[in-house]
This record gives structure tokens, C-alpha cells and sequence, in this order.
């Protein structure tokens, strides 16, 4: 056979490779100056910077890689940003008595490595090799050496010290265009000129910062990377406004500010500083409040300032910062009736051990959404919902914190919305996320968005209060749909109470899969208003009814099937298949021509995630059912249902990569396949094919139910894809992997929370 085009493609191709080939070779031999040099050429200095620069050693990009930094980053932000990768990045421990991470030993030896090739590049900033005797110190700067004779055609490098070449190679040096020149004996000249970025204020005033006794250095750089103290402040600084950072330069000043760093850096970006004047949240009217909180006057910042970070080891910092970040009308609540202090008093606490800017992220972070979420009635007062005796009753449930129970004894005497908040203040310093703040933030979003008539009664918040450590994850559907009444939250919190003590590990995963999956699909249309909304409270009622009494394996499938049809129905539609579920994901009908299009794309999308997970379609799964039941009747034989059976045995496990001794040994209780491998064992096609029992036509149905769930949860995941995530795609074991009960993790920790990988 004969490919004429075929080989003409192939000559054509050869030709135009080997023409490149040269053209490369030709361009490197007479200019090897690369695109770095050339991307930096906007940077380069050949004279003396001023001042307020600093010089970084070779060209910036290779700095910037090293560095962490990004290469669209401005040259303001240079140093900041490295100052903040430094302090980050660069210790394992608390700062300076920290011990250097592989991150930072690898930037400090490639500034020392950079320093060398500059010293070799020489005045005119230039690395330029004749001769072989002239590349050998260069060659032993980059770590590597020839492997044969300069100047012969089988000679290249080859590494000589791995430290260095690796430095060289990542660092972006053009090892390639020298290799290629010392083989040919051509010379190579490589642009390697210093860069220079903006520096706050002058070089010397923060190198004459560090403190006496401590590594000194006159270059900026150097000291960034050996002292993370300094670099913090350098990174605090960076945060401010121009006028805030050169009042504090001026009136209190760097080596002062120095031991407070941390707190600068994690509470001092809203510290503003105006005419000589600290703006505090609350305006002039709040500095006398102030004055006394901080035992400065706010008129004059060079003693304000330094107190305000010191004082409590931190923690008025992160309440002054809090509260500068809300809203003056929510600021002005905070500065009446006294409360600015004794709100302070209790989120300070009497334990003052802890540091507020000791850790790598900021502490109490409840604080700021405490402050930025509180709502007030018409009089000026805190809302609470329920009401007082709810969170008297909330108060009194048992705890293991200490602090949760010294206010439960003070509860029972409030009597003033204001008492209350004073606790969930105290509890802001609480590190869990079942807190009683937590609680209060919870119901008071369930309550913002329902009408004052319609606000959720004091039975259902102790309810949801009693229920929180469990479910409280699954109550952000009661706050997206407002219209769902106290009886719609009661039964679902019944309901899944219920599926979760389930004793069958199997059957409960299963149930709380389908479940959850169900309540999903409903979640999606409701959002997309394809359920009238006048209709949400019976609808979401109906799908939970359908799961109160579950007990074995066929009950629950005719209750996910039954919960199904009632979001279909409810939806408007008649018939329950699969390519009418995913009609309706895909979003209301639109009239126009884009409108469909779109909604295409859609359905077409979801439909593609459901093939590539493998997943059975609901007409077989249903179909099966039925005809299960009709051979149960006598009305059709079981080998009629043989096609739809074999359906069930298509889907084949990849091959694992582990055995199950070395998944035994090497990862023992972590993760099983049960459920997986319970699909694969099932097999109808033996019971159709003889005569059976109710009972064994019953089993039958209840082995469908593992299908069903995976295909609702599958038609949730395809809902959700993000657009281009190919996980989904790849992976059909993704879905069949998704553990509902706890039953392939070591431990049950939390049945209801948001999915996790």
C-alpha cells in the first residue's frame, strides 16, 4: 500500500526540524543573552541606586522563583512579599529561635551563589566566557564540570556539586546555551546585570534596627532573611497607609516597634493616623473610651500605638482591629451604655497566657463575625433569638469547657439582652466550632431572613440547639429557604436522627446517602424556583416522610424512589426517568436561542459525568423493581428481566494497586471498597432464572438500593461539577467511594458534616 500523503507530511516535517535546528544553533552560538535578561532589562541598574532602593544580586526573575514570589508581582511589592515568605515560610518554631526550613536555606545560598556570579560578571555585568580555562571557575560557581575536553564534540556538564547545580537549574540559569558553547569552542556571554526594588523609608533605617548581640548586616536583603522579627515588621509596615507608616516611623519608631512585629502584622493594618490623630473606631466621640481602654491619649500616637499592641499580650489589638473593620453605624452600637469596655473585659477573660499574635493564624476569629453579624431591635438592644430563657436553657447543656460553664451559673440571672452578649464575647475566645457563639450566629441568620411573625420558635432553636453538634453543618438549607416552617426543620431533624442510629452499617450508609442525595436534588430545583414556592413546606415534608420508617434494605429503596418521584411531581412533571431528572438540573426551559443552548450544555454536561461514573439509570433501577414485583404477582416470567439484570454487571473495579495484604498492612482499618464490592457480587440473573420466594423477590429489590443511591448521589456531583474539573471524568469509583456512615474511616467523627476528600 502507498501513502503518498503520509510521506510527504513526513519529508515536509524532517525538513523544517532540521532548518529549525540549525537556526537555533546559529542564534545561540552568536547570542546566547536569554529571555530573562531581557525581561528584566527594565530593572537593571548600571549605576548607583538611590537610597530608598535596594539591590538584589542578578537578574530579578531568577530572585523572584527563589524567592517564592510571583513574576507579575510589582517592585513595590518585592520585599514585602518577601519579607512576609521569610517569616511564613522560613522557620520551623517561633521566629528567630526558630530552626531555617529547606525553603530558606536553598534562597540563602542562592543570594551567595548570585553574589559570586556578579563578582564574576564584573563592572560591566556580564558573564563572558573565551576559553575553557576562563569557564572553569565559572563552571565550579554553577556546580558542574565537563565530562570530556573542552572544545570536542562528545564533551557535556555534568554535576560536580548537587547543591549548586541544583540552584543553577532552578534559578533559571541558561545552562543549555553554555554547555552548547563549550562543546563548539564558540564564546558565551550571558547578561547578568544586578536589579534593584523600592525599599519603606531608607536601607540603613532598618538595618540599624536589630537589636545589639544579634547577627548584624548593612544590606537590607540579608537581614530580611536572617531575622523574621525584622521581617514582620518590614511586612506590618508594608500593610499601612503611607501617612500612618511615616507618623509611626517618626513619632515612636522602628527599633520600638520591633518586639511588637507580630502584633503589628496580624492587628495593625487598621491603624490609621491623621493629623497627628489616631482615627478609633466609634470617631472622636468614642477617644475618651478609648483613652481609658488603652491608657493613651488616641491625640497622640507615639504612646497610643505602642500600648494598644502591647497591652493584654495582644488581645485589645485584635478587638481595636475587629472593630475598625465593621461599619460606623455597627461601631456606634458598640461605644454606648459602656459597653466598649465590658464587652472588652469579657472577650479578654482573666486568662492572659496565651499570646493574641503567637500563632501562625490570628486567633478568635468568631470576634469579627460576632461584630460584623449582630443585629439590633428598634430600641437599640441586642436581638436574641428565642429570647432570654432559650439561652439560659442553651447555657445549662453539658460541656467540657470550663468557661461555657462559669457562664451557665451566671445565665440564670440575666435578665438584659446585653448580659448575653457579654458571654458570647467571652466565648469568642473558644477554639471549636460548637460553641454557643457559634449557635447564636447560626439561629440568628435562620432568623434574619423570616418575617417577625415567622421567626422560629423557642422549642425548635432548643431543638436545633440540642441537635447542633450533630447536624449543625446541614442547617445552612434552613437559612437559604426561609419558607421552611418549624414542622419542616423538626422533621428532618427527626428523621435524621433516626437514619443515623440505624444498627446495619450497611443500610445506614445507604439510607443516609439516599437521604441526603434526595434533599439535595429537592435543594437544586427549589433554587432554580422550578418548585412553587407556596409549595416548599409540603414538598420537603413529603420527601422526609418517605424515610420515617426504614428498616431494611427494600424499604429503603421504595422510599428513595418515593422521596424521588415527590421532587419530580412537585417540579410539575408527571413521569420519573433519568433523562427527565437531568431535563430538570439542567435548569427552567429558556425561549430564546442562547437560553437553549445553554441549557444544553448543561444537560449534556451532567449527562456525560452520570456515563462516565458508570452509574445505573434510574429506568433500569426502576424497571427492575417493577418487574420484580410483577413476577412476585405472576404476571411475567424472571427471565424477561434478564437484560436489565445483566445491566447491574457491567461495571468492572480497576485494577487495585494494592493487594489486600499490603492494603492490610500498610493502611489497616482506613478505607475499604465494601460497598463497591457489595455492587459487584450482586447478581440477579440466578434468582430469574428459577423459581422464587416473596421473600427472595423482596432481597432482590433491597440489593437494588446501593445502585440507587450512588445514581442520586451521582446526579448531585454532576449538578455541581465545576467547570474543566476532570475528576469526575477519570475516576468512576468517585462517587461509589463516597462514605455516608463512617464506615471506611477509622472512628466515626461527625455523620452529617459537608463532604470532604
Amino acid at each position: 500500500m502507498h501513502f503518498p500523503l503520509r510521506f510527504a507530511a513526513f519529508v515536509l516535517t524532517a525538513s523544517l526540524l532540521i532548518s529549525c535546528d540549525h537556526a537555533v544553533n546559529a542564534q545561540t552560538a552568536t547570542d546566547t543573552t536569554s529571555g530573562v535578561d531581557n525581561q528584566d532589562a527594565h530593572v537593571d541598574r548600571k549605576t548607583i541606586t538611590p537610597s530608598n532602593e535596594v539591590i538584589i544580586p542578578g537578574p530579578l526573575r531568577s530572585f523572584l522563583r527563589m524567592a517564592g514570589i510571583s513574576q507579575k508581582a510589582s517592585p513595590e511589592d518585592v520585599l514585602p512579599l518577601l519579607a512576609r515568605n521569610v517569616y511564613v515560610q522560613g522557620y520551623q518554631g517561633w521566629e528567630e529561635r526558630g530552626r531555617p526550613t529547606e525553603f530558606l536555606i536553598l534562597l540563602q545560598k542562592y543570594l551567595n551563589q548570585a553574589k559570586e556570579l556578579a563578582a564574576f560578571a564584573g563592572p560591566e555585568s556580564t558573564i563572558h566566557v573565551s576559553t575553557c580555562e576562563q569557564a572553569a571557575p565559572l563552571l565550579q560557581i554553577l556546580g558542574y564540570r565537563m565530562r570530556a575536553a573542552c572544545g570536542q564534540g562528545n564533551s557535556w556538564l555534568v554535576t560536580d556539586d548537587a547543591e549548586r547545580a541544583f540552584l543553577t537549574t532552578d534559578s533559571g540559569f541558561p545552562l543549555p546555551a553554555l554547555e552548547d558553547s563549550l562543546r563548539r569552542g564558540t564564546d558565551f556571554s550571558y547578561r547578568y546585570a544586578q536589579s534593584s526594588v523600592p525599599v519603606l523609608f531608607t536601607e540603613a533605617d532598618w538595618t540599624v534596627t536589630l537589636r545589639p548581640g544579634t547577627r548584624q548586616s548593612s544590606n537590607l536583603l540579608d537581614a530580611l532573611v536572617h531575622h523574621p522579627v525584622l521581617a514582620r515588621l518590614y511586612w506590618g509596615f508594608s500593610r499601612l497607609d503611607p501617612e500612618t507608616r511615616s507618623s509611626l516611623k517618626q513619632s515612636v519608631g522602628l527599633r520600638k516597634l520591633l518586639p511588637l512585629a507580630a502584633d503589628l502584622d496580624f492587628y495593625g493594618s487598621q491603624i490609621s493616623i491623621r493629623g497627628g490623630r489616631v482615627q478609633v473606631p466609634g470617631g472622636t466621640d468614642a477617644e475618651p473610651a478609648w483613652k481609658d481602654l488603652v491608657g493613651a491619649d488616641p491625640r497622640s500616637p507615639q504612646e497610643f500605638v505602642p500600648r494598644l499592641l502591647a497591652k493584654d499580650r495582644g488581645w485589645l489589638a485584635a478587638y481595636f482591629d475587629s472593630l475598625a473593620r465593621i461599619n460606623r453605624e455597627q461601631q456606634q452600637r458598640f461605644i454606648e451604655a459602656h459597653r466598649l469596655k465590658l464587652f472588652y473585659s469579657a472577650f479578654r477573660g482573666s486568662d492572659l497566657s496565651s499570646d493574641a499574635a503567637r500563632p501562625a493564624f490570628r486567633l478568635a476569629p468568631g470576634l469579627l463575625l460576632l461584630l460584623t453579624r449582630l443585629r439590633w431591635d428598634s430600641d437599640g438592644q441586642p436581638l436574641v433569638p428565642g429570647g432570654l430563657d432559650v439561652w439560659k436553657d442553651i447555657l445549662s447543656q453539658k460541656t467540657d469547657s470550663k468557661l461555657v460553664h462559669d457562664w451557665a451559673k451566671r445565665a440564670a440571672r440575666f435578665n438584659h439582652p446585653d448580659q448575653l452578649l457579654e458571654a458570647m464575647f467571652a466565648f469568642c475566645r473558644l477554639e471549636t466550632d460548637v460553641s454557643p457563639l457559634n449557635m447564636y450566629l447560626t439561629f440568628s441568620e435562620l432568623d434574619s431572613n423570616r418575617p417577625l411573625a415567622h421567626r422560629l420558635k423557642p422549642e425548635t432553636l432548643q431543638l436545633l440547639a440540642r441537635k447542633f453538634d450533630e447536624f449543625n453543618e446541614q442547617y445552612l438549607i434552613f437559612s437559604e429557604f426561609p419558607d421552611l416552617d418549624d414542622a419542616s426543620i423538626a422533621s428532618f431533624l427527626s428523621t435524621a436522627d433516626a437514619l443515623g442510629k440505624i444498627p446495619n452499617h450497611t443500610l445506614r450508609g445507604n439510607a443516609m446517602g439516599t437521604f441526603q442525595a434526595s434533599l439535595g436534588l429537592w435543594q437544586i430545583l427549589a433554587r432554580q424556583e422550578q418548585l412553587p414556592r407556596e409549595d416548599l413546606n409540603r414538598s420537603w415534608q413529603a420527601v422526609i416522610k418517605a424515610f420515617e420508617k426504614v428498616n431494611t434494605p427494600a424499604q429503603l429503596f421504595d422510599a428513595g424512589r418515593s422521596s424521588l418521584a415527590t421532587v419530580i411531581h412537585a417540579a410539575g412533571k408527571t413521569t420519573v426517568s433519568q433523562d427527565e431528572v437531568m431535563e430538570l438540573l439542567a435548569g427552567p426551559r429558556q425561549p430564546d436561542p442562547k437560553g437553549k443552548q445553554v441549557h444544553e450544555a448543561v444537560a449534556r454536561g451532567i449527562r456525560s459525568v452520570m456515563d462516565a461514573q458508570r452509574l445505573i439509570s434510574l429506568d433500569t433501577l426502576f424497571g427492575l423493581a417493577d418487574g420484580l414485583n410483577q413476577v412476585a404477582k405472576g404476571a411475567v416470567a424472571g427471565k424477561a428481566l434478564l437484560p436489565l439484570a445483566g445491566e447491574l454487571q457491567e461495571f468492572q473495579m480497576p485494577q487495585p494497586i494494592f493487594t489486600s495484604s499490603e492494603r492490610t498492612e500498610w493502611a489497616a482499618g482506613l478505607y475499604n471498597n465494601r460497598h463497591t464490592e457489595l455492587q459487584l457480587h450482586t447478581d440477579l440473573t440466578k434468582l430469574l432464572k428459577g423459581p422464587s420466594s416473596p421473600a427472595q423477590l423482596e432481597d432482590a429489590r433491597g440489593q437494588l438500593t446501593p445502585f440507587l443511591r450512588d445514581t442520586l448521589v451521582g446526579l448531585n456531583y454532576a449538578y455541581y461539577e465545576p467547570p474543566g474539573a476532570q475528576l469526575l471524568r477519570v475516576n468512576p469509583l468517585f462517587v461509589r467511594s463516597h462514605d455516608f456512615s463512617g464506615d471506611t474511616v477509622v472512628g466515626i467523627q461527625g455523620l452529617w458534616r459537608a463532604p470532604q476528600l
